[in-house]
């Protein structure tokens, strides 16, 4: 069984790309004026994206996560306090937080190469079961340790999941 193309009656390269639907710019760099150059605009953004290569490092604590602990790769590596160590000079980006109780009131502090000194990154939430925080931007070396400490502002959560999500820095 063979199908029939209708014979279009505009070539796409003829027809104007409004690049702005609803006062909202699609495109900040340059406005393409045709189809095919909104098609190769696009093009390059999404080349951009695949050639920066993110990767994700998951931490999680099984059971009931007591104030002042450190959240590392695994609740059962012995320490009080295993830090994340970042593989290759990177950019921390976003996390996601997770967690199985939906009434748990907490802070998270991210602190880099240390347990005690200032977090470069801190967050609070109320009531809160599961979040995604992004727009961290946070430049580190390889070797460097990451410190996830979580502090109990009320319920502790219990059997905790922490999705850090990087960009590698090509050199």
């Amino acid at each position: 069984m063979s199908s029939k193309r209708g014979n279009p009656t505009q070539v796409a390269a003829s027809i104007p790309f409004d690049n702005e639907p609803e006062g909202t710019p699609i495109f900040t760099q340059s406005s393409p004026e045709t189809v095919q150059e909104a098609i190769s605009a696009g093009g390059e953004k999404a080349q951009t994206a695949l050639d920066t290569p993110r990767y994700t490092i998951l931490l999680q604590n099984n059971g009931t996560v007591s104030d002042n602990t450190f959240i590392g790769y695994n609740s059962l590596i012995p320490g009080d306090a295993t830090p994340v160590i970042v593989p290759v000079q990177s950019e921390f980006l976003e996390f996601t937080f997770s967690n199985a109780r939906t009434d748990a009131d907490y802070t998270l502090e991210f602190r880099r190469n240390t347990l005690v000194g200032t977090p470069f990154f801190s967050v609070s939430k109320v009531n809160v079961q599961f979040f995604s925080q992004d727009n961290i931007d946070e430049p580190f070396n390889a070797g460097d340790q990451i410190y996830v400490k979580y502090i109990d502002d009320g319920t502790n959560a219990s059997d905790a999941v922490i999705l850090l999500t990087f960009r590698a820095i090509p050199q």
